[in-house]
């Protein structure tokens, strides 16, 4: 990153933070509240993904030309946005199931956006680079195994669905934490 993208990315250092937190709170609720019927959950996490993808829109809208990669982030928010309206307007018969695959895939997907984004980033500093993935390649096995078989056991759906948000979580509250520390050695 240069020292232009970062000083840029650094102004907005927080939004990743509260991305985060967002994250980490959905998975805590997952686990913390298994008995919590499927609907409540779906519903939840449409909200949730749509104030994430709102939060990575703004994100990317501030860095315009600013980051490389900008667009993507806008690509990502805009999916996010799209996909939580389209769960919240199904039929609750229709939502669970849907929300059921669609956790899994997004998981997948911005753990692979991740993964990228990391290495993008931050390919210079060895410690973060791996901590980052860590937490982000923990995620991505989570989903996996999720996706390989959400119906076979509801406990485990609970189970894997939480440690991949709060893992996913704090992956983006140490990007937003990195980006801030950066930007002071410059």
């Amino acid at each position: 990153m240069t020292r232009t993208m970062l000083k840029t990315a650094a102004r907005y250092w927080w939004l990743p933070v509260i991305t985060g937190l967002l994250s980490i709170g959905l998975g805590i609720w997952c686990l913390v509240s298994p008995d919590t019927s499927l609907p409540v959950l779906a519903y939840t996490f449409a909200l949730v993904i749509s104030a994430v993808g709102f939060l990575n829109m703004v994100f990317a809208l501030l860095n315009i030309g600013s980051i490389s990669g900008w667009g993507f982030k806008l690509l990502v928010g805009v999916m996010e946005i799209v996909c939580g309206v389209w769960l919240l307007l199904l039929p609750e018969a229709s939502m669970v199931s849907a929300f059921i695959y669609g956790v899994g895939f997004y998981l997948v997907f911005v753990a692979l956006n991740a993964i990228s984004e990391t290495i993008l980033y931050y390919g210079d500093t060895k410690y973060w680079l791996a901590m980052l993935l860590s937490f982000i390649v923990c995620t991505l096995i989570l989903a996996i195994i999720f996706l390989a078989g959400p119906l076979a056991g509801a406990a485990a759906v609970w189970l894997y669905i939480g440690i991949a948000f709060i893992t996913f979580g704090f992956y983006r509250i140490l990007l937003g934490v990195k980006i801030c520390q950066a930007s002071r050695r410059l």
